[in-house]
């Protein structure tokens, strides 16, 4: 009996080394994220309603369906959620996103905040719109959801939110990149940062054209509808064999046509596409810039702020 106990040991932590770091830290509960869960009466009045439940990895799309692929193109790890209550009856779902890096988790929350809410101060940047909040911290991105517009409701809202921003000790600032982006004319709360096809094309439908495989971007909405891009590919390589893919890209695509008289000392290329809106792309050092806008003097003259 003792031998069986001693081989059953053995294996599981044979088991167990063989898993991996993550499955050895999730097995022991050392990255669980309930430890940032307020707690009954820490935030006011409210709490906990039901169990919380956690997801990692690919076991998101358990619980987002059809709408995982965007948190793992940023890079998701990990999510918990609780649900809260207060003596009113009124309810608030917390999840709490635990992203790769704090420019993964400030890349969702610019990818779900709508820009119309109100700033609020929580995390290192915050909005509230309606009955839903999203803030982000470190690594974290924080979503709070009510079920109604009522006073009570959102200040449970907030409550359990200031709860949970009390817990996260990590604070980190936006991207660099995100200064590539002229303050000048940027519409407030229409940056966003972006680290795959996905979150570009709910900028500005590319699709699957060739060349945008960079290594991170932004992009910002400015007057006259027009939006500026700053695709960075890390080296001067890449980018030329950017360019060249994506200039050959739009060049022969039914859904773009060339427009003759480019100035070649701001654009690389200038198409306008099928709903007549004009593109200029320009490459500078590792960093390709792409102006879209209602016509050609826009888009030139947005190039021209970002090349400064």
């Amino acid at each position: 009996m003792a031998e069986t106990r001693r081989w059953g040991a053995a294996l599981a932590l044979v088991a167990l080394l063989g898993a991996g770091p993550e499955t050895a830290r999730a097995s022991t509960g050392q990255d669980s994220l309930r430890s940032f869960l307020p707690e009954n009466g820490a935030a006011a009045s409210w709490s906990k309603d039901g169990d919380p439940q956690e997801f990692a990895g690919e076991d998101l799309y358990t619980y987002i369906d059809g709408g995982a692929e965007i948190y793992q193109e940023y890079g998701f790890r990990r999510v918990v959620i609780q649900d809260y209550r207060n003596p009113a009856g009124r309810s608030v779902s917390l999840e709490i996103f635990q992203m790769e890096t704090p420019a993964a988790a400030y890349g969702m929350f610019t990818f779900k905040r709508s820009g119309k809410g109100k700033i609020v101060p929580l995390g290192t940047g915050g909005e509230l719109e309606d009955y839903y909040l999203n803030f982000w911290k470190g690594t974290f991105l924080v979503t709070l959801t009510g079920f109604d517009e009522t006073a009570g409701t959102i200040e449970g809202i907030l409550a359990v939110g200031g709860a949970v921003d009390a817990k996260i000790p990590d604070r980190a600032g936006p991207p660099d990149l995100v200064s590539a982006l002229p303050e000048r004319g940027l519409k407030p709360g229409s940056l966003k940062y972006l680290k795959g096809l996905l979150a570009l094309n709910n900028v500005y439908p590319f699709y699957t054209a060739r060349g945008l495989d960079f290594r991170e971007a932004v992009g910002g909405g400015y007057g006259d509808g027009a939006t500026l891009l700053v695709l960075d590919y890390g080296t001067t390589g890449a980018l030329r064999e950017a360019v060249d893919e994506l200039g050959h890209y739009l060049a022969a695509s039914e859904r773009f046509k060339k427009l003759a008289g480019n100035a070649p000392e701001i654009d690389t290329l200038r198409v306008v596409d099928g709903k007549g809106r004009y593109l200029g792309l320009m490459a500078r050092k590792t960093r390709l810039y792409i102006g879209i806008g209602p016509n050609s003097e826009v888009v030139s003259s947005l190039l021209q702020q970002a090349a400064r």
